[in-house]
């Protein structure tokens, strides 16, 4: 995204009378303040977008709007450059440094201080390979490997916004090598090399973005682009078009009527305003949702003689935001996920209208005190000593942040186990079966059936420690997946393979015979508006919980009719702010206490349906896990108790199997009937 001089170079040959320094020099062409006034409405686009504003919820096309303007704007100054005959690569790339490197830095250097203050290990580790990422230009690549831009996990990665300034450099890196190429080779031809490469990249985007594309049915492609729509979304070929639109009306006439001028202006507008009021982040296909605001921005910017449409953004306002775009574009996103961090929650639209104030203001002083000198040449060190001081600097931070540096934390345990992939998979609660899988003692008679999706898998590794002498168990688990009679999770007309996986080798355990128990467990809550018939599949949609937890535990009993074993249910983990436990204590912060409305509802339903079923019991992990006032996300000696929001590790496993255990042991030994040695599950 171009934040550079508006002026469009003049062309080769113009000259006027230049400084005292010189006798005669090239100028640059006439300011155009509309320009900045684009500038203005996407950076408040994005911003608005960011801070969830009612309407815009396609401001994230403003991004699409800052690409077709770098693309202009190099082109017409490397061009006109390059025809006069005074292109230098290596003096256009420090212009690149000066311009834009001194407010990246502060701005990466300000949120290294505030994940240093806010982030729990796992999530400063995070923080430290994003920040390696964004000095280095590869933000976008990290991104895209690691996850899509509308998920919830993005609100918490203070950098993510720098994958567009990543784009932005690889444009620089080969766009001025290209013009160069071009130029030298066939002027005339530049600008229909420019429309080849805007509609090739934008045919690539159809290719890509839902995933059809035969390059995608190679195991490597698989592995490497799992998401077409996040591939498409941050990597640089696709992004071309918008760079080449723009770049492609530098090489072309202007309309000599100041009516078609002025008609440009408002249709393109029109454009941009229609894609940020009315798309949002699961509309339309990608391809269609960027062709709005680049033809709009395009059309805009080839109108420069547009008079009365054109003072929508020409105004001093619109202008003077405009200057500041690249300041504030940088500074906003980190306050939102760090007041978001803080608080664990969104913002409530007062704190977002507060962020956003504060936005503006960091934004201003960025813009005088960093932006404005260094662009003036009075900066502390040359571009190259800047851009050589910050790679140095940041890459030493980020390793020094790589570990996550679990000693700022007072439970210290805790910390180092969530700090990384490595440590988390040694608390883990799950014994790692893919969908189904026997374990415990393999001769006993004791055959006991574990059914569940994630929420019964977390205990697995504590039932074989704990119960894996005496009890054979046989594992029927598939994360996301209901197991019932007559419903299932909603599949969109495809049952997912794991999920038939799974409920098949149930059913086959169940019929074959010898099963003593039942074990079932899930996160009961989870299928509210996700459950639907399996014959028809006619979706169920169920948000009231008094209306769905009913409904789950009499499909529940219909699947078992026919066996008379005890069956045991696992009521769901408790949600917890785990972060509140494993994040740094420098600051006063919140810890909002997670509601038990879920659980309350779950015991009053399972009582109402245990006295009509008497072969039915309950173990709620809240009445271990909780006390009357909270629930902990720790032990006593410190160790994470959860592996995230919901899950439990290996230490919380622990606490809630020997009621599983033990529940199990007291209805075997009362049971006075046998199970039947053939029982269907549905």
């Amino acid at each position: 995204m171009e934040w550079g001089n508006n002026s469009v170079a003049a062309p080769a040959g113009e000259v006027q009378a230049g400084t005292a320094a010189s006798v005669v020099i090239a100028v640059p062409g006439r300011y155009r303040a509309e320009i900045d006034g684009l500038r203005a409405i996407a950076v408040l686009a994005v911003l608005f977008f960011h801070l969830r504003i009612s309407g815009f919820s396609g401001g994230f096309v403003g991004v699409d709007v800052f690409f077709v303007i770098s693309g202009f704007l190099i082109t017409s100054i490397v061009a006109a450059d390059i025809e006069a005959g005074r292109f230098n690569l290596a003096r256009f790339w420090l212009r690149r440094v000066r311009r834009l490197l001194p407010a990246l830095f502060a701005t990466l250097a300000l949120s290294c201080i505030g994940a240093f203050l806010l982030f729990a290990p796992q999530h400063l580790e995070s923080f430290a390979r994003s920040l390696a990422a964004a000095s280095l230009g590869v933000s976008n690549i990290l991104f895209w490997r690691e996850t899509g831009y509308f998920d919830l996990a993005a609100r918490m990665k203070p950098l993510l916004h720098t994958w567009s300034l990543s784009v932005e450099w690889q444009f620089y890196l080969v766009w001025p090598l290209l013009l160069s190429a071009s130029l030298g080779w066939h002027p005339r031809s530049t600008v229909w090399l420019i429309l080849t490469i805007a509609a090739f990249s934008f045919c690539l985007i159809f290719a890509f973005q839902d995933g059809s594309f035969w390059l995608l049915s190679r195991t490597w492609a698989t592995e490497w682009i799992a998401d077409g729509r996040t591939t498409v979304f941050y990597n640089t070929p696709f992004r071309a078009f918008e760079f080449a639109c723009g770049a492609a009306l530098a090489r072309l006439p202007k309309p000599r009527s100041t009516i078609v001028h002025e008609l440009l202006v408002m249709a393109g507008l029109a454009l941009v305003g229609s894609a940020i009021l009315c798309l949002d982040s699961g509309s339309g296909a990608p391809a269609w949702n960027v062709l709005l605001p680049t033809l709009g921005t395009a059309m805009v910017l080839h109108a420069d003689r547009s008079r009365w449409a054109g003072l929508i953004l020409r105004n001093g306002p619109a202008v003077y935001l405009g200057r500041i775009s690249y300041s504030l574009y940088l500074v906003h996103w980190p306050l939102i996920v760090f007041c978001e961090y803080g608080l664990l929650r969104t913002l409530q639209p007062v704190e977002a209208s507060l962020v956003g104030l504060l936005s503006f203001a960091l934004a201003v002083l960025m813009f005088h005190c960093v932006e404005r000198p260094y662009r003036a040449g009075r900066g502390f060190a040359t571009p190259a000593r800047l851009a050589l001081a910050g790679l140095v600097s940041f890459s030493l931070l980020s390793y020094a942040m790589s570990g996550g540096m679990p000693w700022r934390l007072q439970s210290v345990a805790a910390g180092v186990e969530l700090a990384d992939a490595a440590a988390l998979e040694g608390i883990t609660g799950s014994l790692d079966c893919q969908d189904f899988c026997e374990f415990g003692n393999l001769q006993s008679p004791k055959k006991v059936l574990v059914v569940g999706d994630s929420h019964i898998d977390h205990y697995t590794r504590a039932l074989n420690e704990l119960g894996g002498k005496d009890f054979h168990f046989l594992l029927a688990e598939a994360g996301n997946c209901y197991f019932g009679a007559e419903f299932q999770t909603r599949t969109n007309g495809a049952v997912t393979q794991h999920c038939r996986n799974a409920t098949d080798q149930a059913a086959r355990w169940l019929t074959a015979g010898g099963i003593v128990a039942v074990i079932q467990g899930q996160r009961w809550p989870g299928y509210r508006n996700l459950l639907e018939r399996k014959l028809g599949g006619a979706p169920a949609d169920m948000a009231d919980l008094a209306k769905l937890y009913p409904t789950m535990l009499g499909d529940i009993a219909t699947l078992y009719t026919g066996f008379y074993g005890p069956i045991i249910l696992i009521g769901h983990a408790p949600n917890t702010n785990l972060i509140c436990e494993v994040r740094p204590a420098y600051l006063s912060l919140p810890c909002p206490i997670p509601s038990r409305t879920e659980h309350v509802a779950f015991e009053a339903s399972f009582h109402a349906f245990a006295s009509a079923h008497p072969g039915f019991d309950l173990v709620d992990p809240v009445g271990v896990l909780c006390s009357a006032t909270e629930c902990h996300a720790t032990d006593s000696a410190g160790h994470s108790l959860y592996v995230d929001d919901h899950h439990l590790s290996i230490f919380g496993a622990r606490l809630v199997v020997p009621k599983i255990i033990e529940r199990l042991r007291t209805d075997l030994s009362v049971a006075s009937r046998q199970p039947m040695s053939q029982s269907t599950m549905r």
